[in-house]
């Protein structure tokens, strides 16, 4: 299992008029999360698409609110890959507050596709040997 923690701190626009962290902007954290995390891998975003050609659209994106967060909180950002991807890979979303009390978790599923065939195909191997190292045969 893989898992990466990054920080991100509320700014006031993100905020409703009831001061709290606007629901529609949880995604944007997640995404943060995902490209965070996959740098730590030494793969970039920028690079899937520029050097390699392949995008990972979003397919699916669940989560659920569990308390809210307000400006100027500094939140943890829990990012975890449960399972080696095939074609697809599961990112496991879950945002916390600085007591450590989870505020929001859910998950988001990508593909993988060739940007010069607009087909899918599976996890590219570059993508999977960074990930093996972090599993093991009962995972």
């Amino acid at each position: 299992m893989f898992t990466h923690t990054t920080h991100v701190r509320v700014r006031y626009s993100e905020t409703d008029k009831m001061g709290y962290l606007y629901y529609g902007h949880y995604p944007q954290y997640y995404e943060v999360g995902r490209a965070e995390a996959i740098r730590s891998l030494d793969i970039s975003y920028r690079d899937l698409e520029e050097v390699h050609q392949i995008m990972m659209p979003v397919m699916t994106l669940n989560m659920r609110y569990v308390r809210p967060a307000f400006y100027d909180n500094l939140l943890t950002i829990q990012t975890t890959v449960k399972k080696l991807p095939s074609s697809t890979i599961t990112f496991h979303m879950e945002i916390f507050n600085n007591k450590k009390e989870l505020l929001n978790g859910g998950l988001v599923k990508l593909c993988f596709v060739d940007m010069a065939t607009n087909k899918s195909i599976p996890c590219p191997a570059y993508v999977l040997d960074k990930l093996t190292p972090f599993f093991n045969d009962r995972d």
